[in-house]
C-alpha cells in the first residue's frame, strides 16, 4: 500500500507570515529521518535537533512539538490535536504548558511570533510550520542534483518590463526543469518567485532552499534589443562555474525568451550533467 503519511507529502516551498506554502514533491520518508530547514537540522530517529551541526539541547515537549509541525507537510497543527497527543489526560491548564513549550521552541529557533519565519500561529486554531523543508544538501546529491533559478533582475530602469524578466525566468525554469527531472530538480517557480527582490547571500538561498546550484541573472532593454545575463553559482564554495550574455533584436517577445532560455539550458546541461 502506498505511504499517505503527512511526512510524505513534506513543504518545501518558501513561505512568508500569512502565505500559505506551497507543496513541492514529496520527500521520500525512507530517506527523510534527517531533515533541513534554515540553518537546522533535526534528527527523526536520534530526536535531536543541530545548528550548524551543534547540537542544541532541547525538552521533550518542544521536541514533539516540531516533530508534529514538521510531520504535517505544511499543513494546520490545531490546538486541540496536540493536547490529545501530548497532553492526553490534561483537560485543565494544558494551554499554558502548551504556550511554554511553543515559546521554548519558538526561542531555541530565533523566531517570533509577531514576524514568523518558522512557526505560524494561527488565532484560536493551531500552528503551521512554515520554512521550507528538506533533506541537507549532503543527502540531496546522493539522490540528485538540486538548483534554483532566482528571478531575473529588470536593470532597465523601466518597471514596467518586470514582465519581460519574469517571463525570461519562467521559460529558464520550464525548460530546466524537463532535461532530466530524476538527475537535476527545479525548485518551483512560485517558490523562487518569493526571492524577488529579497537581498540574501548564496549561502543562506542554498540553506532554505536545500539546493547544489543558483542560477541568477539580469535583464537589460534598450531601444529595440535586449542583453540577458546570466550566471551558475555553486552553493558549496560560492564560485561562478558558468556565465554568458545573450543580445536579441526585440521581435516576437515569447521568441527571444523561448530560444535564450533553450540555449541557457543547453550549456547548464552540459555543465551539470556531463555524460
Amino acid at each position: 500500500m502506498a505511504d499517505s503519511s503527512p511526512l510524505a507529502a513534506m513543504v518545501s516551498a518558501v513561505s512568508r507570515p500569512n502565505l500559505v506554502p506551497a507543496v513541492r514533491p514529496a520527500v521520500p520518508e525512507h530517506a527523510a529521518t534527517t531533515l533541513h530547514f534554515g540553518t537546522f537540522e533535526v534528527d527523526l530517529q536520534s530526536r535531536e535537533l543541530r545548528k550548524h551541526g551543534l547540537r542544541i539541547r532541547l525538552a521533550q515537549k518542544p521536541f514533539q512539538i516540531l516533530e508534529l509541525l514538521l510531520n504535517a507537510g505544511g499543513q494546520v497543527v490545531t490546538r486541540e490535536s496536540l493536547r490529545k497527543k501530548l497532553w492526553p489526560d490534561t483537560h485543565v491548564g494544558y494551554e499554558h504548558s502548551l504556550n511554554t513549550a511553543v515559546n521554548t521552541l519558538r526561542d531555541l529557533l530565533g523566531d517570533s511570533a509577531h514576524n514568523p519565519r518558522y512557526i505560524e500561529t494561527l488565532p484560536r486554531l493551531g500552528y503551521r510550520f512554515i520554512s521550507p523543508v528538506t533533506l541537507p544538501p549532503s543527502a540531496l546529491r546522493t539522490q540528485k542534483k538540486m538548483l534554483v533559478v532566482l528571478p531575473f533582475e529588470n536593470l532597465s530602469g523601466d518597471s514596467g518590463q518586470d514582465f519581460f524578466a519574469d517571463g525570461v525566468t519562467e521559460e529558464i525554469t520550464a525548460q530546466i526543469g524537463q532535461i532530466s527531472p530524476k538527475r537535476l530538480g527545479v525548485i518551483a517557480r512560485t517558490s523562487a518567485a518569493l526571492y524577488k527582490g529579497v537581498r540574501k547571500s548564496v549561502s543562506e538561498i542554498a540553506a532554505e532552499l536545500g539546493v547544489d546550484y543558483i542560477l541568477e541573472g539580469s535583464v537589460r532593454k534598450s531601444a529595440g534589443s535586449v542583453r540577458i545575463t546570466t550566471q551558475l553559482i555553486a552553493a558549496a564554495d560560492q564560485s561562478h562555474l558558468w556565465s554568458a550574455s545573450y543580445d536579441r533584436e526585440l521581435g516576437d517577445v515569447l521568441v527571444v525568451q523561448s530560444e535564450t532560455a533553450r540555449e541557457i539550458t543547453k550549456s547548464l546541461a552540459v555543465e551539470l550533467l556531463p555524460e
